[in-house]
C-alpha cells in the first residue's frame, strides 16, 4: 500500500514536472509578415528634402510629428494633408514623444537637454540638463511612462562636433525632474521603448547587435536585464504594435519586425518602398499606418495590424 503510494505520488510529481517544463518553453510565434503588411504593399512618400528625418511621435488622434535634426526643425503632419513646420529652433531634436498632459517632449541633442513644447504656445520648458553638475553627451531618444516620467539614452553622435563628457548611459526623470541613472550596459544606447502596460522596458544598443529587455518594477527601477535579441545591427528607434510585435528602424536594413518573444517575423525594406530607416511609429485615423523617417524622406504604409496608443491617448493598460 505504502509502495503504491509513493509511485503513485512520483508519477503525480513527475508530470507535474512536464507541464511546468512545457509552459516555460518559448512560445513559437503566430505571425508571418503577411499577418502583419500586404505583401505588395508600398511606402508612400509624404514628405521629403529632409537633412535627416528622426523621432517620429504621434498625438492622440494620429497627427504625426517628426524632427530634422540638421535643419533644427520639427514637423507637423495630418493624415492626407501636407507636411508643415511646426518650429523652426528645435537644436537638433531627435526621438520625441507625447505625454499623458498632451505636450511634446523632445530630446534637443545640441543644447544636451530634453525640453517639453507647450503645444498652443509652442514655448519649450527645460525638463533635464544635467546630472551631478555634468552635462549630457547628446540625448537621443526618449520613452514616457504612466506617471509622466521619462526614459532617455544618451550616446553621442557628435552632430555638431562635441566631446563626449560621460559613459553613454541611460537615464530616468522623474515628474518632478529628479535624474537617475538606470542603465550602463550599452555601448552607444538608442532606441528605448516603453510597453502599453510600461511593464516592460526594451533599449537598443547602435554600438553592438543586442536589444536588451528590462522589467519595470516602478518608476525608474529596472530588473532582470536580459539580452532580447542578439543579432540586430544598426538598431535605432522602435515602436510596438497592438499584438505586441517589435519594429526595429534598422538603417539600410529597413524595419526589422520580432514577435514579442524575439523571434524574427520579417523586415520592411526595398521591397515595400523602405530603403533606409532611422526610426517609425504608428498613427493615422486608425493608427494603423506605420510611419518611418528615411534619412531625407517621411514615409507612410498601410498595416493589417494597429500600433500601440501613445501615452497621452489617456489609456491605461492594467
Amino acid at each position: 500500500m505504502k509502495k503504491s503510494f509513493a509511485l503513485m505520488f512520483l508519477g503525480l510529481f513527475l508530470f507535474a514536472g512536464v507541464v511546468t517544463a512545457q509552459q516555460s518553453l518559448p512560445i513559437e510565434t503566430t505571425f508571418q509578415l503577411s499577418d502583419l503588411v500586404e505583401p505588395e504593399a508600398k511606402a508612400a512618400v509624404l514628405g521629403t528634402g529632409y537633412g535627416f528625418s528622426e523621432g517620429p511621435a504621434a498625438d492622440a488622434v494620429g497627427n504625426i510629428y517628426f524632427s530634422d535634426g540638421v535643419k533644427d526643425t520639427i514637423h507637423f503632419y495630418a493624415y492626407g494633408r501636407q507636411v508643415e513646420v511646426f518650429v523652426d529652433d528645435s537644436l537638433d531634436a531627435n526621438g520625441m514623444m507625447f505625454n499623458r498632459n498632451g505636450n511634446l517632449v523632445s530630446v534637443e541633442g545640441a543644447a544636451f537637454r530634453i525640453v517639453e513644447f507647450d503645444m498652443r504656445t509652442k514655448e519649450k520648458r527645460v525638463l533635464a540638463k544635467e546630472i551631478d553638475d555634468t552635462r549630457f553627451n547628446e540625448p537621443n531618444d526618449l520613452t514616457i511612462d504612466f506617471e509622466n516620467g521619462f526614459y532617455f539614452t544618451d550616446p553621442n553622435y557628435r552632430h555638431r562636433g562635441q566631446e563626449t563628457v560621460m559613459k553613454e548611459d541611460v537615464y530616468y526623470v522623474s515628474k518632478d525632474g529628479e535624474v537617475t541613472r538606470v542603465s550602463t550596459v550599452c555601448k552607444k544606447p538608442n532606441g528605448i521603448l516603453l510597453t502599453a502596460d510600461c511593464k516592460t522596458l526594451y533599449l537598443a544598443d547602435n554600438g553592438g547587435t543586442n536589444i536588451y529587455k528590462y522589467d519595470v518594477l516602478g518608476p525608474g527601477k529596472l530588473a532582470n536585464e536580459t539580452v532580447f535579441i542578439n543579432d540586430c545591427s544598426g538598431s535605432d528607434g522602435m515602436t510596438l504594435d497592438a499584438e505586441g510585435n517589435l519594429y526595429i528602424a534598422c538603417g539600410g536594413r529597413g524595419v526589422q519586425i520580432y514577435d514579442k518573444n524575439g523571434k524574427f517575423i520579417g523586415a520592411l525594406g526595398t521591397d515595400y518602398g523602405i530603403a533606409y530607416s532611422s526610426n517609425c511609429v504608428f498613427g493615422g485615423p486608425d493608427f494603423s499606418i506605420l510611419y518611418v523617417t528615411a534619412n531625407d524622406k517621411f514615409l507612410g504604409i498601410p498595416m493589417k495590424v494597429k500600433g500601440m496608443l501613445p501615452p497621452c491617448a489617456g489609456i491605461r493598460v492594467p
